[in-house]
């Protein structure tokens, strides 16, 4: 179970998911884009999280600040302005005063705009946790539909067939096969891609059913259905930045 709470050091106040874990002995802080992640020992207290945060949180500030200022971070705060990845182009945030806290996002795809309604007097912090999770079911269900007519279509054309395919929130993880099975997994954000990278990932874990690792032969079949797969490789690993916020 992750519990949540924020810490104000400096000027800033920061977003902490604490997780207890049996199989521990030490007590880590890290963070994972501007969230401050802790894992400890189940025997450890929140007052001592807590006592650990302040003897570190001149470090704890520096890489705050060095992640909200990293312009490569992927770390947005929904500000009118900011640029967003969608469909492989970049929309720009557009904050709309709504007087109800309910966010609503609205993609204007011929505009490049992403429309964000909130009450703006939130808390800065609060106002960005609830945006984030309207946005991650927005993009969920948008590449769950993409990928039910994206899919069908690519295994019928190469010919591989698969059982079934699950579409779960992962930045990092962008697809994954599980050979025995034929089942497909991929990460709700996809639809931040262009489609013709959507089409790469598709075809890579369908050709996992047929070789479930990364051998030659594995690419050897991948570019068999895409002769310009390093090319879209190489796209992937310079813009999957993009993907977090």
């Amino acid at each position: 179970m992750v519990s949540k709470f924020y810490v104000e050091i400096e000027d800033k106040k920061i977003l902490v998911n604490m997780r207890s874990y049996t199989n521990t002995s030490n007590l880590n802080l890290y963070f994972k884009n501007n969230v401050l992640k802790v894992s400890k020992p189940r025997y450890i207290k929140y007052k001592e999280v807590l006592k650990f945060i302040k003897l570190n949180e001149k470090e704890i500030y520096k890489q705050y600040i060095s992640i909200v200022n990293d312009s490569n971070s992927g770390i947005h705060n929904w500000n009118t302005g900011e640029k967003i990845m969608y469909q492989g182009r970049f929309f720009e945030v557009i904050n709309i005063d709504n007087k109800s806290s309910r966010v609503q996002i609205n993609i204007k795809l011929e505009e490049n705009k992403i429309e964000i309604r909130t009450q703006q007097d939130l808390d800065d912090e609060i106002k960005k946790e609830y945006i984030d999770k309207t946005f991650k079911k927005l993009l969920r269900n948008n590449t769950i539909y993409m990928i039910s007519k994206r899919l069908p279509d690519i295994s019928n054309k190469i010919g591989i067939v698969y059982s079934s395919f699950k579409v779960r929130d992962s930045v990092y993880r962008l697809g994954s096969c599980i050979a025995k099975t034929k089942s497909l997994n991929f990460s709700s954000r996809l639809i931040m891609f262009p489609e013709n990278i959507v089409d790469a990932i598709i075809v890579h874990e369908l050709c996992h059913i047929v070789h479930p690792n990364h051998s030659s032969m594995f690419y050897e079949l991948v570019k068999k259905y895409i002769s310009n797969y390093d090319e879209y490789d190489k796209w992937i690993k310079a813009n999957s930045k993009y993907l977090s916020f």
